[in-house]
């Protein structure tokens, strides 16, 4: 999770607190948080409240969680003090000092000597737990709002004693985050989107990060206890303060990462100073009886050293301790090999960050997902006494850690090929049944070759051993001599018209049950059954057709035949008829030939190119679409008419023709 979100994060809690400008009493006694890298935020609201933010697993959205729905007074510029687990904050009205306990209740501790012309948003305390930091914001009665100056209370001194130094530059910071493990003081220029470091002692910014953009502001920002820094505010200008946002404080790239509630006012601090404990595998996707390897990274950011400390991990069932791959916390390790647990004891923790890795063997387990946590155990009670594990890989908090175990879907497979007449071998591919990559699975053939094929010269039986870890299969084949040959019934290079059909038929020797037939047809549509063992035939030009036959062991035969096309392209026109002839097929103009032709139109036009006649998509020698010697009803004079005629061929072509006719009486 911690690539999203540390596992406190995903827990950690959020502050919606106001405060009045009066004083409340003292309280008898304070409840101490137990820090766990939560996270806080103060909220101007009615009524206050504090709240602890949970990013909920199912919708990955931030969620208020309510711990006191009522607190009774304003703050902000919040930080939480490591030692002694309490946040410290300021009244912004009247300047007071405030400390918040676990259950949200108000204790005012000091009256202090702030300049209230300044607004007070953004504050943290020192790692060392000595110092509140407050930077202050002046909001002039035109132009921009600006920070003002740097405060530092001392949180050691009875009198609380103030320092400040001015900020002499053009910044808008609203919170302010030390980084937990280096101790820098971190803001965010909502003016010019960017972090920035500020020196607490002089007060001097640095701009060495560059700007990252988003968010456009935000009165919240935050560190875990691995240095990862975020803040909660608005993607733009118009938009309020409800996204959650992780920054790369080296780079200033940010990254949106949840939507949430709103927070307008806010104010955000943390609690890094922990212990945290993540766990990852490596590979994430393992086999039965390999070796796979954990590591548990422990950071500890809680200011000191722990002595005693235990780290346990019930491995998952089916799964065995193989050996520590790399120690460099020491203690006492007291698993043994073949162990179904991990158990490192009495570790003398230091600050910083440590990876400890073992080695573990999948065993001969099922395949499936794989899931367990690790545990630290004796913290100190201030820290929550035990710290489950957690996948830095989801943003889930306090997640287990995942690992897949791919095994063989099948014990045995029997395959059947064929080894074809006129074929010297044929390549069993044994990889083509395992699913898995060529190098993660052994192969063994019967003459103990290991490659994923075998070539096979000859008809028998051959068998392949797969091995993934110590998971096992076997692909049986069986391979059996066959044939099969095809011959095209009918000549070679005949002959036919143009419109005219030829009838293909097939001899098949088959040595197996099945026949596929397929014939390749170059003039799509000119075969009737191009799947069939005989078709009819009907081109519109040379030809050759291939069928191609295949049985149901894959072998194939193929045949072609070539067939010549004669096109008769001549097309008569009368120059004279003679209507209301004894002899009717003179009385007509129309045109002769092939009877395939179609007239796409006919005109006919006097001399002045009066259009007298047309027809379309007529046939040859058809003297009843033909022209009668008439306009309009009324017998036109002898003469001599001009005519044009469009004809399409059965093989697509198109001609224009034209001529004249002499109409005689």
């Amino acid at each position: 999770m911690r690539a999203a979100l540390s596992s406190r994060w995903m827990r950690g809690c959020l502050g919606i607190i106001t405060f009045s400008a009066f004083t409340l009493p003292r309280l008898v006694a304070q409840t101490p948080f137990t820090c766990e890298d939560q996270f806080f935020l103060t909220l101007s609201t009615n009524p206050p409240s504090l709240n602890e933010v949970i990013i909920d697993p199912q919708t990955n959205a931030v969620v208020f969680q309510s711990i006191n729905s009522n607190v009774a007074i304003d703050v902000n510029a919040a930080g939480y003090r490591i030692t002694d687990n309490f946040i410290y904050c300021i009244n912004p009205i009247n300047g007071a000092l405030v400390r918040l306990d676990a259950n949200g209740q108000a204790e005012v501790l000091a009256q202090l000597p702030l300049d209230l012309s300044n607004s007070y948003f953004a504050g943290d305390v020192t790692p060392d737990g000595r110092y509140l930091v407050l930077v202050g914001t002046f909001y002039p009665p035109f132009g921009d709002a600006s920070a003002s100056d740097l405060v530092r209370i001392d949180l050691e001194d009875p009198n609380y004693g103030i320092t400040t130094t001015p900020i002499n530059e053009l910044v808008q910071i609203f919170d302010i985050a030390f980084h937990p493990i280096t101790g820098v003081l971190y803001g965010y220029d909502s003016g010019a989107q960017r972090l920035v470091q500020i020196n607490t002692t002089t007060g001097n910014i640095s701009y060495s990060i560059p700007a990252s953009g988003a968010p456009f502001s935000t009165g919240s920002l935050f560190f875990d206890a691995y240095g990862n820094l975020f803040a909660y505010g608005s993607p733009s200008f118009t938009a309020p303060q409800n996204r959650l946002y992780s920054i790369d404080p080296v780079t200033g790239v940010s990254r949106p990462l949840f939507n949430g509630p709103s927070a307008e006012a806010s104010d955000g601090c943390s609690c890094p100073y922990t212990i945290e404990l993540t766990k990852a595998v490596e590979p994430k996707t393992a086999y039965p009886c390999t070796d796979v390897e954990y590591t548990f990274e422990i950071v500890n950011t809680s200011q000191r050293p722990h002595e005693g400390i235990r780290l346990e991990d019930e491995l998952p069932a089916g799964f065995t301790f193989v050996s520590v791959s790399e120690n460099p916390v020491g203690g006492n390790v007291l698993s043994n090999p073949g162990d179904s647990f991990f158990i490192l004891d009495d570790v003398d923790l230091p600050e910083g960050r440590f990876e400890i890795k073992i080695i573990v063997n999948t065993g001969s387990v099922s395949a499936g997902v794989y899931r367990n946590q690790a545990v630290l155990k004796n913290l100190p009670a201030s820290l929550g006494n035990t710290r489950l594990s957690d996948n830095p890989d989801t943003p889930i908090r306090d997640d287990s850690t995942d690992i897949t175990i791919r095994a063989f879907t099948f014990d045995s497979v029997f395959i059947t090929r064929a080894l074809c007449e006129g074929v010297n071998s044929i390549q069993l591919d044994a990889q083509s049944y395992s699913n898995f990559a060529p190098g993660d699975v052994t192969f063994t053939w019967q003459d103990g070759s290991n490659l994923p094929y075998f070539d096979a010269t000859s008809a028998g039986e051959y068998t392949a051993v797969l091995t993934l870890g110590c998971d096992t299969a076997y692909v049986f084949y069986t391979v059996k001599f066959s044939a099969i040959s095809v011959f095209i019934t009918g000549e070679d290079n005949t002959t036919i018209g143009l419109g005219d059909s030829l009838f293909l038929g097939t001899t098949v020797f088959n040595t197996e049950q099945q026949t596929i037939y397929q014939w390749n047809d170059p003039q799509p549509g000119s075969l009737r059954c191009p799947t069939c063992p005989e078709t009819w035939a009907r081109p519109f030009s040379n030809i050759e057709y291939t069928v191609k036959v295949q049985n149901e062991l894959g072998c194939l035969d193929s045949v072609a035949i070539r067939i010549k096309v004669e096109k008769n392209t001549n097309i008569y026109f009368p120059n004279v008829f003679k209507p209301d002839s004894d002899n009717e097929s003179n009385g007509y103009f129309y045109p002769f030939g092939d009877p395939y032709v179609i007239v796409s139109n006919l005109s006919v036009f006097s001399r002045w190119g009066e259009l007298l006649f047309e027809a379309r998509d007529i046939g040859m020698n058809d003297l009843s679409s033909g022209w009668d010697g008439t306009f309009r009803g009324e017998p036109m004079q002898p003469g001599v008419y001009t005519w044009v005629a469009q004809i399409a061929f059965l093989d697509g072509q198109r001609v224009t023709y034209a001529g004249d006719v002499t109409l005689v009486r």
